[in-house]
Order: C-alpha cells, then structure tokens, then sequence
C-alpha cells in the first residue's frame, strides 16, 4: 500500500539522544511516535544523521528490524511472509554520498574546529580522532560492492561494548537500506534553516507577538528569542545550528534558561529542513521531555511551527484575518507519564512492534486496517492539496469544507478500526489514540488527536508536538 512519508523530530540525534535509560523519557518518546505513525499508515524518515547518532533511532532500527526477523521465522505462509518482507516501515536517506555507510563515514571524518560533527550517540569517541578515523575506514572498505558489509571492528567491542552494539545496529539499517524502494539520496531542502531565521528576524514586533499569540507563546520571550539570534548575525554562522547549541554549552546560570530556549527555537527550524531534503510529505514536530516539563520550551517549540509556516506561505506573519488554515484539523500530540491516563494497557517497546508485524501477517486483519489507512492518508493529501490552492482565500469556518469534514469521519474510522483490531493493546475512542509503552523501568503514553491541544494540556506533558504538513511542496513566495 501506499504509505505516506513522515518525519520525526523526536529522532533528532543531539536533541533526543539518552544514554541514562533509567531516567531520561526521550527514547521512549521517539519509539511511541514511531509506532503511532506506522498505525497511521505512514514510514518513517530517517536520514543518514540521525541514523548514525540517533541512539533513539538506533533503538527503533533495532526493535524494528529484529521482531520483523523474528515474525519471519514464525510464519509458514507465504503470502504473510512477503508482506512482512516487502513492507518498508523506515525509508533511509543520505545526502552527499552514494549509500548510507558513506555518508556516515563522512560524518566520522569531520573533526575541523568549526565544521565539526559532535557526536552524539557515539560521544566517548567524539574526540578520539583516530577512533573516528578508523571507523569511517571499516565503514568504506567494501565500497566496490555494498551488498558486502563490513565486521565490527574487534577493538570497538573490547573499549567500547556499547558503541560496538550501535555500529552492528548501523550496519544492519544499511543492509536494510540497500534493499529494493528502501535507502534514496535526499535532495536539498527548498527553505533552508538561515531562509527561516532571516524571515523570522526581519519580521515588526507586531508580527512577532501574532505569531506568538496564535501559538499561546508569552510574547516577551518571542520577541526576546528574535532579538538575540539578530544580535549574533555576523557574529555566527546562523544556518548551521551548531552555533545554538554552542551558546547553551557556554551559558552562565544566569543565561541558561533563556539560551536553551533559543536552540530548542533553532531546532524545530532545523529538523523542518532536513525533514523537507528527505521529501517528507509531513512532519510530527515535537518539544524535547524535560524532567522539569518547562511550559516555555514546548511554546518556543509551537512558535517555531508558526514561524515555519510563516515563512512557507501557509499562514500570514501579519495581524489579521486568518488564511483557511485554521479550518484544517491538525494531528496534534503529548508525550505524558501513563499515570495521567489512567486504564490504558501498558506494553514493552519491543512487545509493540512484535505486535505491530503480526498485524501485517494478519489475513484477517490485514485488509481492514490496510484499506482504512490508505482511505485516511488520502483524504490528508487531498486536504492539504486543497489548503495549498486556496491558501489566499479568506479562513472560513471550521467544518466548512467537505474534504474537512470527509477527514475526520475517516480519522474517527480509522480509530474505531485499531481499537477493534487492537484492543489490548492500544485505546482508540473520543477522537484520540493513545498507547502506552514501558521503557527503563517507566511506563509512558503518548497520545495523537485530530485537534489543537487545549493550553492547560501542555502543563501535564513531558512534550507536545504537531503534524506539519506540505513540507515537500512547492514555496509559497
């Protein structure tokens, strides 16, 4: 079936990356999400950067390709067993290089003092150079014939046991990615992150508190996130991200706060980019879990999906009379602790994904859910479509367009079909769907509805995110 594109900011490596399994909640984060947009009928982006350093990623790669494994060896069928084949939950992609592993490569390779890539799923290496060296060589070895991967080099495994664990979940991603309709060269992305931060800082004052407003983020930390990225054109490179995470590293207690403001504003910009090169149809753009559950980072988090959509022509920066966005649902999202939804069946991470392949094996399930998201992702294409041709009229009310109105009979559909499909596992009614996962000795939910998230919904998640769609259409100038 056809499956939608989508990207996940909850992969993003420097952000979401945990090695503290215990107690950080982002890679359970990135795993709910995943699971969530596969029920949704979608694959998933995952590009050459995130799929080396993302250590959420690598642990979906892992989940993923291993209970499909596993799946394949249980089935007799042979019919069940070629679906579980050819299904291709995550589509890879590189940029500048010929194949994943050389793009990768390259990545261990950039060690210049300003051009850098920090590392990090692989940080106890990231300043060993030659430890880097060397793993971009292993990676590159057998380049006269990609279908011939590389072993794991034997001193990865005795200095560094987890990182060896890592490199053979990459190499396993390649072998993945090398397979028919599966790995792809990105392109280049048709905003880039300075074109959005030059809209965002050249827009009044006025423009900038709308945008706030619409987005229920205070204006004075709008404005002040505006002031300082101007203050530091010149001074920086503003369209490498780097120089925001940069300026968090050298902040004073005093500055801290407002700076991890500033990069988690730069980030969302930043992952709309690459999930644009990768040819994302749409983006689930989602605030970082914090422990604390600061309300400010998710609402720097929403003010930079308006300056995104500012900037792409699909919203007006000017005050007044609102375009028809506003008459399109949105797929919004939290990312909680389960106890704030009490009832809600709790799973492993990797006892979801098991589950997830045995509905694709399904004869009987198989072609209800099949058919439900093919009727779904359709009517999200065509209402987007529709948004894209009418963008200039005035809004009209909600419900007002039949394409609308299709959408969430179709949305409210497809719930009452996982629900009926999975019903220990997942809850699908009242216009939400929710699952909830265990991970490091926690139990998490995350839950997508096809509404604007009320305020007082963002003071009890640990992170908030949105579908952004249209990411790969044309510009609106």
């Amino acid at each position: 079936m056809h499956q939608p594109l989508v990207f996940l900011e909850s992969f993003d490596s420097t952000r979401a990356t945990a090695n503290d399994r215990e107690h950080h909640p982002n890679r359970a984060q990135a795993q709910t999400e995943a699971l969530l947009y596969l029920l949704l009928g979608h694959s998933l982006a995952v590009n050459n950067t995130y799929g080396m350093d993302s250590v959420s990623v690598l642990e979906l790669a892992d989940a993923l390709l291993s209970t499909r494994s596993e799946a394949l060896n249980r089935g007799k069928d042979r019919t069940a067993r070629a679906r579980l084949a050819q299904a291709r939950p995550v589509l890879v992609s590189w940029f500048g290089a010929d194949n994943l592993l050389s793009a990768c490569a390259g990545q261990f390779l950039r060690v210049e003092p300003g051009a850098k890539f920090r590392l990090s799923g692989w940080a106890p290496i990231d300043d060993d150079h030659e430890a880097r060296k060397k793993l971009a060589a292993v990676l590159t070895r057998n380049q006269g014939d990609p279908r011939q991967l590389p072993d794991s080099p034997a001193w990865l495994g005795r200095d560094h046991p987890e990182l060896a664990e890592r490199f053979d979940i990459l190499l396993r991603l390649a072998e993945y990615s090398g397979r028919r309709d599966a790995g792809y060269a990105s392109g280049v992305a048709q905003v880039q992150l300075a074109d959005y931060l030059d809209h965002f800082t050249g827009l009044e004052n006025e423009a900038v508190e709308e945008l706030a407003r619409r987005r229920h983020c205070p204006g004075d930390i709008a404005l002040r996130i505006r002031r300082e990225i101007s203050s530091r054109r010149g001074l920086v490179d503003l369209g490498k991200r780097g120089w925001a995470h940069e300026l968090v590293a050298n902040s004073s207690s005093d500055d801290l706060q407002s700076h991890e403001q500033i990069r988690e504003f730069v980030d969302t910009l930043y992952n709309a980019v690459l999930a644009d090169s990768a040819g994302a149809q749409a983006g689930f753009m989602s605030s970082v879990p914090r422990a604390d559950a600061r309300d400010e980072l998710k609402q720097v988090n929403a003010l930079a999906l308006e300056a995104i959509r500012s900037r792409r022509g699909l919203v007006p920066a000017q005050p007044g009379p609102q375009r028809a966005e506003a008459a399109i649902p949105t797929v919004s999202g939290v990312f909680t602790a389960a106890e704030t939804l009490p009832g809600l069946p709790v799973s492993a991470l990797r006892q979801l994904f098991t589950t997830y392949w045995e509905l694709v094996a399904d004869h009987d399930r198989w072609p209800s859910w099949r058919d439900s998201c093919v009727r779904l992702n359709a009517l999200l294409e065509e209402t987007t479509r529709q948004h894209n041709q009418t963008v200039e009229l005035p809004n009209r009310p909600p419900g007002g367009s039949p394409v609308t109105s299709r959408l969430r009979d179709a949305w409210a559909g497809h719930l009452a079909v996982l629900q009926g499909l999975l019903p220990d596992t997942l809850r699908a009614d009242d216009g939400t769907l929710v699952l909830a996962a265990r991970h490091g000795g926690t139990d998490y939910a995350q839950l997508l509805q096809m509404e604007d998230l009320a305020p007082d919904v963002h003071a009890n998640a640990l992170a908030v995110g949105e579908h952004l769609t249209g990411l790969a259409t044309a510009v609106a100038e």
